[in-house]
């Protein structure tokens, strides 16, 4: 299956967390989508896709991915996003492929999410959710995730901003794109 990472799925330390294994076996390539812009997602640290005529997104076109890989992916993206089809572009070829579409849990914060900014500030945070999250991979359900995922998110900010933090109102349906 070939799916289009446009977040912080994009990140190799991150992917190989989420899927528990060495990736250096994952072919991936530099692509884009057409017709969306990346966004923030409201009160969140990753990104949304949106439908935007003349808008393009860079990002990788994996390959490579198990059966099992693919299950571990859609666990950690969870409710918060609909795998769908799409086709992007990767040099002068076009490919089918598939994305993770945010789903209406996720609302735009109408401001740019950028990937080197990700890196720089939210990537050590995020990698402590991706972890705790992980740990649940098979043992709990998604609603249950869902349940957990303030307080999950309250103790990462905690941990890596040096203070209590209140845990987020928001109910959450899935992940850190």
């Amino acid at each position: 299956m070939r799916l289009f990472f446009f977040g912080s799925l994009m990140d190799a330390d991150l992917l190989q967390q989420v899927l528990n294994r060495d990736t250096s076996d994952i072919a991936h390539a530099p692509a884009e989508i057409l017709g969306y812009e990346r966004r923030r997602a409201k009160n969140e640290s990753f990104p949304i896709i949106v439908p935007t005529p003349g808008g393009k997104v860079e990002g990788r076109l994996v390959t490579s991915l198990t059966a099992e890989d693919v299950a571990r992916i859609q666990w950690y993206e969870s409710d918060d996003y609909a795998l769908r089809p799409c086709v992007v572009k990767a040099g002068d070829a076009r490919h089918d492929a598939y994305v993770f579409l945010a789903t209406a849990s996720l609302q735009d914060e109408g401001v740019a999410w950028e990937f080197d900014h990700w890196v720089a500030v939210e990537k050590p945070m995020c990698l402590s959710l991706a972890q705790e999250i992980m740990s649940h991979y098979g043992a709990i359900s998604s609603t249950e995730l869902v349940e957990r995922w303030p307080e999950i998110k309250a103790r990462a900010m905690a941990q890596h901003f040096g203070e209590p933090v209140a845990p987020p109102t928001r109910r959450r349906a899935g992940s850190r794109r």
